[in-house]
């Protein structure tokens, strides 16, 4: 399972998640990893964070960033077994921004990971975008950027076409594991 970070784990800030004192959780994030680790399901954190590349963080100070973020995460039970992070500008043309599939390919080609079996639950367009062109299912959450979450995305389901059509909608990341366990909560239907 993929997740994006921001807006599924934790709060998106407008300014950018720069240090630790800065990261929330969002709510229930912490109680979903639990399930899903008591699931035995792998979890692998894919995110965008061009602080690096527009030079407003270091990699090390956004690796030990993680790092906490998965002590956390273990601490209440749940486990991240990676986070591949694209640390590039979005103007830098890389592969692993998504809406890019690089991010998932490295996970498939590192870490041994069946796309096809695998789903990625984002917040925005670019999450969807980039589990559709690896093969994976995807799942939106409305806790993030998307119109109906923090209201500063747009109205992004233009962009991704007749897919955006047959992604399902959930509240947030505990309805998404309810959903993907088997328990489901209310779905959001996009439209």
């Amino acid at each position: 399972m993929f997740l994006d970070r921001d807006g599924v784990i934790n709060r998106n800030r407008h300014d950018y998640v720069r240090a630790w004192t800065e990261f929330e959780f969002l709510p229930g994030a912490l109680a979903a990893l639990a399930r899903l680790k008591g699931a035995g399901r792998r979890v692998i954190v894919v995110t965008n964070q061009s602080i690096v590349g527009r030079g407003l963080v270091d990699a090390g100070d956004l690796a030990r960033l993680h790092d906490r973020m998965r002590e956390a995460v273990a601490a209440a039970g749940g486990e991240i077994e990676e986070v591949l992070v694209c640390p590039h500008h979005p103007a830098s043309g890389c592969t692993c921004r998504k809406p890019r599939p690089g991010l998932l390919l490295t996970a498939r080609d590192h870490l041994g990971v069946d796309l096809r079996r695998s789903v990625l639950v984002g917040d925005h367009v670019t999450d969807l975008t980039a589990a559709v062109a690896a093969g994976c299912a995807a799942l939106l959450v409305l806790s993030g950027r998307t119109p109906a979450g923090a209201g500063h995305g747009p109205a992004d389901g233009a962009c991704l076409g007749k897919a955006w059509d047959v992604v399902p909608a959930v509240l947030d990341l505990g309805a998404a594991v309810d959903l993907l366990l088997g328990a489901p909560r209310e779905v959001a239907a996009l439209g």
